[in-house]
């Protein structure tokens, strides 16, 4: 009977102890297939290696001590964390890990999280987030002690879960991507705090002890989640303006159904594979997709090409035409300035026989002007034989008569200047002088040497030495005229003298008629003569075109001139007689 009951009993122990070891846990599951897992825990006193506690590596402002790890002490702006160096290759699994937050202040800042992450995703230089990172991929379970969005309810546990694209909002406490939250004091109690955290067959539950008496409150349940495996644990704090201590003093993982792990496993691993594969073949897809487009786009480089080619074949023929027209263009041209050319030197002899013509006329004008002198210089002695043989006073009288018609000459001679004939005879020169004037301009490619110009300067000087040597003979018969007129009426009497008075003022105011237009006519000798060297200067620099203009203008003057004192001498003549 007594070795029954100590039978009995040894059994007893050796099922408490194989219970205990196999489920050293608070509050944990009566499964007898629950595990710790060694590498994702730690438990004092720590036993740091070269980078740090064993399967952990420490960050930031975290310090390790014997029996606790310090990840940020009572002072602003810290931050420290401590990450798990192996992966967590358990699809479900619970962490149980005792902690506590204290400080100085009636109230603290910021707070720890537990993260179960992918380490390789977002900036590893942000800690902006608890002291991780924002943007982060995978699970967080954070211990906020700041009420940022005041709303009362801190301190507060809350679980986030991240894809990598969602920025975790700190003036409002996250709420935009908050699965769950619960308030629990557990802030700078005397006693550590421990939460429980449980993920299974894909439903997230957080239980917290915040005074450490063994008894977990249920905070958030059954939060539906797809956490991958291979993700990392952590555990980070920080501080701000206000501060705290952070001490983390045990880290128990536990992996679930550990006898249904492998098919678990394998089942998981199955699914990764699928994964993997559909990933693969998303892969070659987008690829084939990228050569399809790449094809299209080298298909419609080809096509630019080839429309590009023939834009510049087109391109090229316009232009072969366009020249061809130019060549057209140019020989029509040419054509023309020939006929042109033709036109103008047709245009040429016509004003070179016109200039025979008015030279001619210039010619019988200068004998006309040598007769008049001539029958000046016979007219008094036919007066003398005329009066010799008479008697005083009929010489008088005869005297008389001829004064009588000197005055009677002298107002036709204002009768002729009013003559429309007359008038039409200098509209006639006029027109002369527009058509010389047009062929000026048709004469504007003409040609002439320098020499021509010479000889004709020559001439034209020449012709003008003639004009006014024919001004000064033309004053000096009209002295003497009057001379001899004053010499043979001296004696007469007072009718005859007035009369000769009268013949006296008139041949003075003739006279000086006379010496203005020699005036004006030395005048415009002068400024013909500058004209003329300022023209043979602009020919000599240009072109012919220049010299016609300069010699059809000068024999317009010319022409214009002799006319008016050929008149103007005959009038003169007339008068006289």
């Amino acid at each position: 009977m007594n070795k029954i009951i100590s039978i009995l009993l040894i059994s007893i122990l050796i099922l408490f102890i194989l219970r205990v070891e196999s489920y050293p846990t608070y509050g944990g599951s009566n499964s007898a297939s629950i595990r710790r897992e060694d590498r994702h825990s730690f438990r004092a006193p720590f036993l740091q290696s070269g980078t740090g506690i064993l399967y952990w590596d420490i960050e930031g402002s975290t310090i390790v001590n014997d029996d606790f790890i310090r990840l940020t002490s009572d002072q602003k702006s810290l931050h420290g964390s401590i990450w798990n160096t192996e992966p967590m290759e358990q699809p479900w699994w619970e962490v149980v890990f005792e902690f506590r937050v204290h400080g100085s202040g009636r109230i603290g800042a910021d707070g720890l999280a537990l993260w179960l992450v992918d380490k390789k995703e977002g900036n590893s230089q942000d800690f902006s987030i608890y002291g991780s990172k924002n943007l982060w991929k995978g699970l967080a379970v954070i211990f906020d002690t700041f009420d940022n969005d005041q709303n009362g309810d801190h301190p507060l546990i809350s679980v986030f879960f991240n894809d990598g694209t969602k920025f975790y909002e700190t003036a409002k406490d996250g709420s935009n991507m908050k699965l769950g939250s619960c308030s629990s004091r557990y802030r700078n109690d005397k006693h550590n705090a421990k939460s429980r955290i449980r993920y299974y067959h894909g439903l997230l539950s957080v239980e917290i002890d915040p005074n450490g008496s063994g008894i977990f409150e249920k905070c958030i349940q059954d939060v539906r989640l797809d956490i991958p495996t291979r993700y990392t644990f952590g555990v980070s704090a920080a501080t701000g303006g206000l501060t705290d201590n952070h001490d983390v003093y045990s880290f128990d993982t536990f992996s679930l159904d550990a006898s249904l792990s492998n098919q678990n496993t394998n089942n998981y691993n199955n699914v990764q594979f699928e994964r993997e594969r559909l990933e693969k073949q998303r892969l070659e897809y987008e690829q084939q997709q990228q050569q399809a487009q790449q094809q299209q786009q080298q298909q419609q480089q080809q096509q630019q090409q080839q429309q590009q080619q023939q834009q510049n074949q087109q391109n090229q023929q316009n232009n072969q035409d366009k020249e061809y027209q130019e060549f057209l263009q140019y020989k029509a041209q040419q054509q023309a300035q020939q006929q042109q050319q033709n036109n103008y030197q047709q245009t040429q002899n016509d004003l070179l026989e016109k200039l025979n013509e008015i030279q001619q006329e210039q010619q019988q004008q200068q004998q006309q002007q040598t007769q008049p002198p001539q029958q000046q210089q016979t007219q008094p002695p036919k007066l003398q034989e005329e009066i010799k043989n008479l008697s005083e006073k009929e010489q008088v009288g005869v005297l008389v008569k001829k004064v009588d018609s000197l005055v009677e000459a002298i107002h036709s001679l204002h009768v002729i200047l009013d003559d429309p004939e007359y008038k039409k005879s200098f509209d006639g020169l006029r027109d002369q002088v527009n058509v010389i004037s047009q062929a000026l301009v048709s004469l504007s490619q003409g040609s002439l040497k320098v020499k021509d110009f010479d000889s004709f300067r020559t001439t034209y000087d020449q012709k003008q030495s003639q004009f006014i040597k024919d001004f000064y003979d033309f004053k000096s018969t009209m002295q003497d005229l009057k001379a001899t007129i004053n010499n043979r009426f001296n004696n007469q009497d007072n009718d005859v003298t007035k009369s000769i008075e009268s013949v006296n003022m008139n041949l003075n105011s003739l006279r000086k008629l006379v010496e203005a237009s020699t005036r004006d006519t030395q005048k415009i000798s002068s400024i013909l003569n500058s004209n003329a060297d300022e023209l043979a200067n602009t020919i000599q620099k240009h072109s012919s075109f220049g010299f016609w203009t300069y010699f059809l203008f000068v024999q317009a003057i010319f022409i214009f001139g002799f006319v008016f004192w050929r008149k103007y001498k005959d009038d003169n003549n007339k008068k006289l007689i």
